[in-house]
């Protein structure tokens, strides 16, 4: 398998927040690059990389670490301190707040904060899942 390169016009043309917020000069080439590498780092990018483990094509991989890497430039993005989605906003004194999308684990609640991290969560999910374990030496065959 081979490794995944970042393209930038690519990837902003996928990502049309992003690109709003490349044009604004909110982000540039080197963070989007940064951020890229630290999500490479996390899943791998390399002919030795567990995940995804024995994808179908290349494409695959590289959604993923495309998906991943929108998911944490639109975190940075976010206004200080929001975390989660808008949840309630009022006008008279500036109120809101924000809430995260109910999930089974805080990995989850974490990656569906964001559309892209929504995405990356559904198309990774068949690659979480884990096999079962038998503590004992003789094993019902049908579980």
């Amino acid at each position: 398998m081979a490794v995944v390169t970042l393209s930038i016009s690519e990837f902003l043309g996928m990502f049309p927040h992003l690109q709003t917020a490349y044009n604004d000069g909110k982000i540039d080439d080197t963070i989007i690059q940064e951020n890229f590498d630290t999500v490479a780092e996390w899943l791998g990018n390399d002919e030795n990389s567990l995940f995804p483990y024995n994808p179908p094509k290349i494409l695959t991989r590289k959604r993923l670490l495309y998906f991943a890497t929108c998911h944490l430039l639109t975190l940075f993005l976010n206004p200080a301190g929001q975390q989660g989605r808008l949840a309630s906003a009022s006008q008279g004194s500036v109120s809101t707040s924000f809430d995260l999308i109910r999930a089974n684990s805080v990995t989850a609640q974490w990656w569906l904060q964001t559309p892209c991290g929504s995405s990356f969560w559904v198309m990774s999910q068949a690659y979480r899942k884990g096999g079962r374990v038998y503590a004992h030496k003789h094993f019902h065959p049908y579980g």
